[in-house]
């Protein structure tokens, strides 16, 4: 943190002031430290040592599978992490007496500054059985949040399994209890075991998991309890030109054989086929559907596709990242309809998965209630999950949004097809996994994808992301947009709380930051909606943010408002106030010209522009406390100001008085806060709040801060534009 741009290194100094010089060199900087992941299913396996929260600590009770160990007892888990670069982050370990990262040892310390290397890092932890408790909390967490475990902004890592044919998959492996003994020969038992571990040797920990590498029968009376009737296995097939492929099924109970989408068997009774699988596609798909008898105990299939001509199986489903071998090949889902139909109906009953191309995105009703289904393994109690291991694509938190919108408007401003796809397919991601990521989350207790879209009762995790969801629909018309969108709508104008007038506020404190994260997102459903109670509602906010906010005399906003004393902090934070200017000039891009009390809201951005310009310092920065020069100059509020004093320009709302201002900002930007390669400095990271001006000074800065790099982006792309006009 708080890193500084080697001198002589500036994009101003390298030559590079065109803006859209400078959008091509931060972008391709932004998409290279940011890169675009696919999702990747996983097995997963129930936990012993889980998160109880998305952001809070793995925890591990050992007294819950080994209640009678003694008051001194020694336990060990294990896991891997991995980092996609080199990073600092904060280690907290509670109730762990010794510990081990990359063969590092650190003894009796809970919080331990460490340094991921990019690739594969290995955690060994040892905890002592004590009169409070046998287990432990861990966190490894971003330096400037340490309580926080690092899931989607700034980075992104989670524990897998260090057994090799368990790699990739959630969680840790465990080893105990050791009864230390007297004589030491219990003391040497432990060095070698932790010496195997350090090694990478972990065959007698648990989960004790092998690799299947015969043919396995599916057996659903285990997978899905004795009173289920009906259950569906899938795999795909890999086919070239010379391949003679061959579908071998053994059942216990009746089934149909679909083979891309045609039904090719149908049986009643238990029995074993061989199917030729004649297509001349590179990549086919296998749906075999099972029916349980009445008086059957199990039932269940086993099925392989070979290419007889090498012998080697042709199997497999190319989204399962697992090392499980061939007990990985098919994925099962179930159960379906009811156990007291008969065998036959059921068998022609059509269920939802056989109506449509079927979806990892995709939950499948089931016939009962409003239960759904996923995938899963035959292996017990082995299900499938979805993971999408980053920390900006496809990640749903506000900062990733505004630098998804900085992005998705500078590409369109130089006319990147590329660019604009990234940012619209980052949306489609999440919202094509939205009904999942919820259902995931109640069954597994913390959702293996984008966790802030779990709980919409505050403004950060709605409004920007808000908006990039309907900048997205408007590109793409991707329709699994929509319900998000209203999800989003509903949550903002109905379970935010609001103050007496309707302001919406944090109960405790008002942040200005909230009437970004409100407003352009309405103003943007009253234009899709049609629905004019989204304009009024942005009237109302604009109203209520200044009314608490404002301070004449500055002719800023406070950053906070505190409402139990009905006092603001008078503290003008740079980019709280950035985030009042930027968003004014959304409503007003978006609000319709002759909508009653517009004038309202272009008087309120003229006078804060105003405030603003009179701030600005010396070399064309703002500071991070915006009357206060001892205050470190901050990138994005220069940036959020350039942008939106620009745009006024350029649509009339200011005069040209303004253009000296835009300019000298821009320049400043260029000069002091973005290098040559395209990294942005001096980024405040986010802030909370205060009463004293002092606390902002402490808030460190980040390189390339997503607060900050789309900002740029923005600013930018509204200088092309001003120019152009």
């Amino acid at each position: 943190m708080n890193e500084e741009m080697n001198q002589g290194k500036s994009i101003f100094q390298a030559g590079v002031t065109d803006p859209a010089g400078v959008i091509a060199c931060v972008t391709e900087r932004m998409l290279e430290t940011r890169s675009r992941k696919t999702i990747r299913l996983r097995p997963y396996m129930e936990q012993l040592i889980k998160q109880k929260t998305p952001f809070g600590p793995y925890e591990a009770d050992f007294t819950a599978c080994w209640p009678d160990a003694k008051e001194g007892s020694i336990a060990y888990a294990a896991a891997r992490f991995h980092a996609d670069r080199e990073q600092d982050v904060i280690l907290t370990a509670k109730g762990s007496s010794k510990l081990w990262f990359n063969g590092e040892m650190y003894a009796d310390t809970q919080t331990i500054p460490i340094k991921m290397k990019r690739g594969w890092n290995v955690l060994l932890l040892q905890c002592v059985r004590d009169r409070q408790r046998f287990g432990f909390d861990l966190i490894i967490a971003f330096p400037r949040y340490p309580g926080m475990w690092a899931k989607d902004y700034l980075f992104s890592t989670r524990p897998t399994f260090p057994q090799r044919v368990l790699q990739g998959e959630e969680g840790f492996a465990y080893t105990g209890p050791f009864v230390p003994e007297a004589g030491g020969q219990g003391s040497q038992t432990l060095l070698n075991l932790e010496a195997e571990a350090l090694s990478g040797q972990f065959s007698s920990w648990e989960p004790a998991i092998s690799a299947q590498t015969g043919l396995q029968f599916a057996d659903f009376s285990e997978m899905y309890g004795p009173n289920t009737a009906c259950a569906y296995g899938m795999t795909y097939y890999s086919n070239n030109d010379s391949a003679s492929l061959m579908l071998y099924v053994v059942h216990e109970g009746g089934i149909k054989v679909w083979i891309d989408g045609m039904e090719v068997y149908r049986s009643t009774a238990a029995g074993q086929i061989q199917i030729e699988v004649v297509s001349t596609n590179p990549r086919g798909q296998v749906l075999i559907k099972c029916v349980r008898h009445a008086e059957a105990g199990r039932w269940g299939f086993k099925a392989e596709i070979t290419d007889t001509a090498t012998g080697q199986r042709a199997d497999g489903v190319p989204e399962l990242d697992s090392m499980r071998g061939d007990d990985a090949r098919w994925l099962y889902i179930g159960p379906f309809g009811h156990s007291g139909v008969e065998a036959e109906g059921l068998l022609d009953q059509k269920f939802e998965i056989e109506m449509a191309p079927i979806g990892f995105e995709n939950l499948y009703a089931t016939d009962k209630d409003e239960a759904k289904a996923y995938w899963r393994l035959a292996s017990p109690d082995t299900f499938v999950r979805p993971y999408l291991d980053c920390f900006f694509f496809g990640q749903w938190f506000y900062a990733i949004q505004v630098g998804l919108y900085g992005l998705l408007q500078a590409a369109e401003t130089i006319g990147s097809t590329e660019m604009i796809r990234y940012a619209t397919d980052s949306m489609a991601v999440m919202a094509q996994y939205h009904d999942y990521a919820l259902w995931d989350a109640k069954r597994y207790g913390v959702p293996s994808l984008i966790p802030r879209a779990q709980h919409l009762e505050e403004l950060d995790p709605c409004g920007a992301i808000g908006v990039m969801f309907i900048e997205a629909y408007k590109r793409t018309g991707c329709e699994s947009m929509l319900p998000v969108i209203d999800r989003i709508g509903n949550a903002v104008m109905n379970d935010v709380p609001r103050m007496l007038d309707g302001t919406f506020y944090r109960v405790e404190t008002m942040w200005a930051d909230d009437f970004f994260m409100s407003c352009p997102f309405l103003v943007r459903m009253g234009e899709l909606t049609g629905d004019t109670r989204y304009f009024d509602e942005v009237i109302r906010q604009a109203t209520g943010f200044h009314r608490q906010l404002w301070m004449p005399d500055k002719q800023l906003y406070a950053h906070i408002y505190f409402p139990l004393e009905d006092v603001n902090s008078r503290v003008p934070w740079g980019r709280g106030n950035g985030w009042v200017i930027f968003a004014l000039t959304e409503i007003l891009l978006n609000l319709p010209n002759e909508y009653p009390e517009r004038d309202k809201l272009l008087q309120l951005f003229k006078e804060l522009a105003a405030g603003i310009s009179s701030y600005q310092n010396q070399s064309g920065m703002w500071h991070q406390v915006l009357n206060e020069s001892a205050s470190y100059e901050e990138t994005s509020c220069t940036a959020m100001f350039v942008l939106s004093l620009a745009r006024g320009i350029r649509l009339g709302w200011l005069d040209s008085e303004y253009l000296e201002v835009v300019n000298k900002g821009w320049l400043a930007l260029l000069h002091h806060c973005i290098d040559v390669e395209g990294n942005v400095y001096g980024v405040c990271l986010g802030s909370g709040c205060a009463k004293e001006s002092s606390y902002y000074f402490d808030i460190p800065t980040y390189i390339n801060d997503d607060h900050g790099t789309g900002i740029i982006l923005l600013a930018a792309a509204e200088m092309i534009l001003l120019k152009e006009k």
